[in-house]
């Protein structure tokens, strides 16, 4: 290659550089939002693949942790295992990815698991999101919250089916399914709440709710919300709301500020 082309091809090159730096300049990013997820009890990371690539594409940071005991984490499943065990699983992932002014959701049982990373680092929750989950008061636990013949059940499937320690899942067809065993000391472990901050944090909550009910299990978690002032939505679907409304669930992340 003579002296001409080898100056020309370093030119181009340069020009390329220059232009890809101008476009990457360009790009917005003011919209760009770090969202942490927190499942459910029998549920494990792997339910939140989907929300993860529709928030991605949008330009957003996903961690989805799965809580010790569950999901690929099922083979630490052990009777030591309680809420506190859950909060400082999260609290970890905050700590050690050093996450700073971020969306934090919770499904289900996972609303509990928030409600005590709240109380511990409320400063750091840009807004929070209980989607068809738990919101409780201080000093209560996940099985109170539950109806009282679901109390009665779990306690006895417990006894039976997991040596009082761990609650297996119970519902027909769960063996074809990635659910596993909770570890039932989760949600005998009452909450401790007790950082005023907390309330300052802008929350949303989500009611999921089958076509022609009128209130479900988390309904009572829900009137809290109302109550304290929250964004609310309700939405006819089923509970598990990463699988049935996966669109509209990130459309919603997406819109919070």
């Amino acid at each position: 290659m003579n002296k001409f082309l080898r100056l020309f091809f370093c030119a181009l090159l340069l020009i390329t550089a220059c232009t890809n730096v101008e476009v990457l300049e360009e790009l917005d990013t003011s919209n760009t939002k770090t969202i942490v997820f927190v499942h459910g009890a029998w549920g494990g990371a792997w339910d939140y693949q989907v929300m993860e690539k529709l928030l991605e594409d949008k330009g957003h940071k996903v961690y989805r942790p799965t809580l010790t005991g569950q999901g690929q984490r099922s083979h630490l499943l052990n009777p030591s295992i309680n809420l506190d065990t859950h909060i400082m699983d999260i609290l970890n992932v905050i700590k050690y990815e050093e996450l700073d002014d971020f969306i934090l959701v919770g499904h289900s049982y996972g609303g509990m698991v928030i409600s005590g990373v709240a109380d511990k680092i409320p400063e750091k929750i840009r807004h929070i999101v209980y989607m068809d989950a738990f919101l409780p008061l201080d000093g209560e636990n996940a099985l109170s919250l539950f109806p009282k013949e679901t109390q009665e059940f779990f306690i006895q499937h417990a006894k039976d089916k997991g040596d009082g320690h761990s609650l297996p899942p119970f519902w027909e067809g769960w063996e074809k399914t990635k659910d596993v065993t909770h570890p039932f000391n989760t949600f005998l472990q009452a909450i401790s709440l007790k950082n005023e901050l907390r309330k300052t944090i802008p929350a949303s909550y989500v009611l999921t709710i089958d076509e022609g009910a009128e209130e479900d299990m988390f309904s009572p978690s829900a009137q809290r919300a109302k109550q304290a002032g929250w964004n609310y939505y309700e939405w006819i679907t089923e509970h598990n709301t990463q699988r049935s409304m996966p669109v509209e669930y990130a459309d919603l992340l997406d819109s919070l500020e």
